[in-house]
């Protein structure tokens, strides 16, 4: 198994200001994990939580503190909806519900999809670490 996944973020470029965009738009740009850092090229992030694997064993199961922060930072202040086109057993949902955002999951296999249901309100209740 991989110790590394590289997970790559397009954005179309925001014209003009950041200023201007965040009155407009309310993004500007990805937002700092901190006041004290940027939002990196690299978020290092450890294995998936055992607790985490217990609540949703899927096999591709990503940590909810890396989910959050992705979350976190891509989206809008405060609004924004997370669509998850191949949603597995519901740990992007999980993480959007668990830092206050709506989402939208869509799943082709009924076992990941009935995982999903029961994994998502559970995962997202979980206590995360300082960067969640």
């Amino acid at each position: 198994r991989s110790m590394w996944e590289p997970w790559l973020i397009f954005r179309k470029p925001i014209p003009g200001r950041v200023q201007d965009n965040l009155r407009t738009w309310k993004t500007g740009g990805f937002r700092r994990p901190s006041s004290d850092k940027p939002f990196g090229d690299v978020i290092p992030s450890g294995p998936t939580r055992k607790s985490e694997r217990a609540l949703a064993p899927h096999p591709s199961l990503k940590p909810q503190a890396f989910l959050r922060q992705m979350v976190r930072a891509v989206l809008p202040l405060s609004e924004g909806v997370v669509l998850d086109p191949f949603a597995g057993s519901g740990s992007t949902l999980a993480a959007a519900e668990a830092v206050g955002y709506r989402s939208i999951g869509i799943e082709n296999d009924e076992h990941y999809y009935d995982m999903a249901c029961t994994a998502i309100p559970k995962l997202a209740k979980l206590a995360g670490g300082p960067e969640n």
